[in-house]
């Protein structure tokens, strides 16, 4: 893997220049990391910083994070962006998800865990990645709000187009398994497991980790394998 070039974006000016400092201490697979205050200035010196990854806040002076995402996920589709937030769940996870950002991570992450997780993602094994803790709360507020349960009649299309192991997988989705933890709890390679998450994302008419992991959730992913079984 070639030595990454990072961006971090964050307008609280220690909290940046501590997070530039640990991340160059704890590995040599970076080759430059550079800073931008907002992001207005972020868009700015892309062409000159050439990032492989950007680490963004959310909320930030003269253009937040959500904005800054959505630009340069038009303008620069191959860069990935992981979001950095104090705060859990709340509506700017979806947001940030459906405006391209590649994960969803709470700036108490560990250093290591946060370089882990940046070559995770610039090495393809995940097109998703957010925090144990938010995947949490999602699971949680979704749980609050579900409504319908379905019966053995009343199964919904999607489902009944899944195989078993796809379904199998779905339900790992949406209890926040990450794609290399899938791979073991099924017994198949990474590429495999990622061949039947694209293919659980068509029938599912989805095309991102997040609405698939809503889906599953909203519709009881469990229940429904509970009702098939019996």
């Amino acid at each position: 893997m070639k030595r990454l070039r990072i961006m971090l974006v964050d307008d609280q000016k220690l909290f940046v220049q501590s997070l530039k400092r640990a991340i160059q201490s704890i590995t040599e697979d970076i080759e430059d990391v550079t800073i931008a205050y907002n992001g207005r200035e972020a868009i700015e010196i892309i062409p000159a910083s050439k990032p492989d990854v950007i680490l963004m806040d959310i909320y930030m002076p003269v253009l937040d994070g959500i904005e800054a995402t959505k630009i340069i996920h038009r303008q620069y589709p191959d860069i990935k962006i992981l979001m950095l937030t104090t705060y859990g769940y709340d509506e700017y996870v979806k947001e940030a998800i459906d405006n391209g950002a590649s994960g969803y991570l709470l700036k108490d992450i560990l250093p290591e865990e946060l370089i882990d997780t940046v070559k995770m993602i610039c090495d393809g094994k995940s097109n998703v990645v957010m925090s144990q803790e938010i995947v949490k709360q999602i699971v949680k507020k979704i749980e609050e709000g579900k409504g319908e349960r379905f019966s053995k009649e009343s199964i919904p299309r999607w489902y009944r187009e899944l195989s078993e192991k796809e379904k199998h997988i779905l339900l790992l989705i949406s209890k926040g398994y990450s794609n290399d933890e899938i791979s073991e709890k099924v017994y198949l390679g990474k590429q495999t497991v990622r061949n039947y998450i694209s293919n659980i994302y068509s029938k599912l008419g989805v095309d991102n980790r997040f609405e698939a992991m809503r889906i599953a959730i909203e519709s009881g992913i469990e229940s429904l394998i509970n009702i098939e079984t019996k």
